[in-house]
């Protein structure tokens, strides 16, 4: 059985992480058996619903108190190199919550200190388990799109997760805005499916010291170009498109079980085919194609755990999130004011001079 502790209690255990884990401790699989939160109302909430749970306000005091297999970090992002670095000495293994974190160097302190400890370090993008984006990254490096692919990635949307503090709003804590929240994803998948990115110009709307809410970025990969633009303030025309000279796809957010692909004979809708184990048996077991996001958190932590239990790879490792770093670090180096075209010229001026990055010149 392994042993849990969750570092973090808020909005994403409650939504996402609190169902598959009371399924897996029935299952015997696991035990949670601490939850740490410095607000330890919420900490004590999380735990009530575990059997041997118990509550604490910070890592330490849990580490002294127990021993654990398995830390799940679900803090907000500027905290997550200094957990994961804690349960590393503690010979813990660790699934970290998405973004990794928000700097480069601390992603590196991260991934050095699961070397020395000899632990895996994981990091949740659960999207990595919609059967779309899984079907192409396969068709994309088969070569049967061709070479030099083009593509354009949107994602919009009226901001309306549900969340138990301020930390996303405020850049020293969360690193950044939309970008870091929903891009992160965004660039995982480009990863997965084109190599490592190259970020060429970025912009967003961000002021002052907040986040953004709108950005923008000209990207390059090894095997195609083109641009990703992300919104917590509007819906977008939501969705990935890639042109090659031998065809094309599309692929849709709310569809994880098909795909549409443009050959001589015109477009087609895909089913997609790959699919996930939901148990420990060894060799599989039963097996799922998630058809929302919720299933997909069922399907990383089954991964997280037959990663731990028998060696089989985990989707995204820290270094491969590393990448990813460094590409949202170097969009957010280069960043330039957007352009509010239906703004009024003085308006236009008065906005640029408040955009973060001249208020650091």
């Amino acid at each position: 059985m392994i042993h849990v502790l969750l570092i973090g209690a808020g909005a994403v255990v409650e939504e996402f992480y609190q169902a598959p884990l009371r399924r897996l401790e029935k299952t015997k699989a696991i035990q949670v058996l601490g939850v740490v939160d410095p607000n330890e109302a919420r900490g004590r909430q999380i735990a009530g619903r575990f059997k041997r749970a118990r509550s604490y306000s910070d890592c330490e005091e849990a580490f002294r108190s127990g021993s654990y297999d398995l830390a799940i970090i679900a803090s907000p992002p500027g905290l997550h190199a200094d957990h994961a670095c804690i349960a590393f000495e503690h010979n813990c293994h660790v699934m970290c919550e998405k973004p990794m974190t928000t700097t480069v160097a601390d992603a590196d302190r991260m991934n050095a200190a699961a070397a020395k400890a000899g632990r895996v370090l994981g990091v949740a993008h659960p999207r990595r388990f919609y059967s779309n984006f899984a079907d192409v990254a396969r068709l994309v490096a088969s070569g049967e799109l061709g070479d030099e692919l083009e593509f354009t990635y949107r994602e919009g949307t009226t901001y309306s997760w549900r969340i138990a503090t301020d930390a996303a709003f405020r850049r020293e804590r969360s690193g950044g805005g939309a970008l870091l929240d929903i891009g992160v994803h965004m660039l995982d998948l480009l990863t997965w499916i084109f190599g490592d990115p190259v970020v060429t110009r970025s912009f967003d709307d961000s002021l002052g010291n907040g986040v953004e809410t709108n950005s923008l970025l000209a990207l390059t990969f090894p095997r195609a170009r083109g641009m990703m633009q992300v919104s917590w303030e509007y819906p977008l025309n939501n969705g990935l498109w890639i042109r090659g000279p031998l065809g094309e796809v599309m692929l849709d957010g709310e569809d994880l079980r098909t795909y549409r692909r443009k050959t001589p004979q015109g477009w087609s809708l895909i089913p997609t085919t790959t699919s996930w184990p939901t148990d420990l048996m060894p060799g599989g077991g039963k097996r799922i194609r998630p058809g929302n996001l919720s299933p997909c958190f069922d399907a990383e932590l089954v991964a997280m755990l037959r990663c731990i239990r028998f060696g089989e790879a985990f989707p995204v490792t820290g270094v491969q999130a590393a990448s990813v770093q460094a590409a949202i670090e170097r969009a957010y180096e280069i960043a330039e004011a957007l352009d509010c075209s239906w703004l009024p010229d003085d308006e236009q001026i008065a906005a640029r001079a408040k955009h973060w990055k001249a208020s650091r010149q």
